[in-house]
């Protein structure tokens, strides 16, 4: 993740020494956790699991099988802690990894960041959330539910 962090600001030196406008692609972190945690993609990773499980189960190993159950708490609560915000998305970014290059340049951006606390004038920020739920293939219940956290407001 370094790596593209250094790579990330490179690419932003390189653009604002051009004088263009930098264009950079940000996305709501609470919709991209749900549209994962809800996408085939996670859904092959889950089946992967459980075949993994029922072989060891057959196999009577059971050590296996207590590691394979406590792997699926640990990756319940993570997702829960990501949908709070109260971790980081690295594995989601991970997963991601592939595609991202491609939506980039759908988007026109030269950079993707979760968070942009800060951003001069000449910085013009892209919300790329659609893409990315189109990349994780979100179904319309996925985007409903989205769209819901969108809008909510948060606890007092």
């Amino acid at each position: 993740m370094k790596l593209f962090s250094i790579a990330a600001a490179a690419a932003l030196l390189a653009s604002l020494a051009s004088a263009q406008a930098v264009r950079v692609g940000t996305f709501q972190k609470p919709s991209v956790v749900v549209a994962f945690y809800r996408s085939p993609l996670w859904a092959d990773t889950l089946k992967a699991k459980r075949a993994e499980s029922a072989a060891a189960k057959q196999a009577g190993d059971t050590q296996k099988v207590k590691d394979l159950d406590a792997w699926a708490g640990a990756q319940q609560e993570l997702a829960h802690r990501q949908l709070a915000g109260e971790a980081p998305i690295g594995n989601i970014l991970e997963a991601l990894a592939p595609q991202l290059p491609d939506l980039a340049r759908q988007a026109g951006v030269i950079l993707i960041a979760p968070d942009l606390p800060y951003a001069d004038r000449s910085v013009q920020t892209v919300d790329i959330t659609n893409l990315l739920l189109d990349g994780l293939h979100a179904d319309q219940r996925t985007r409903d539910i989205v769209r819901e956290l969108q809008t909510a407001k948060p606890p007092l």
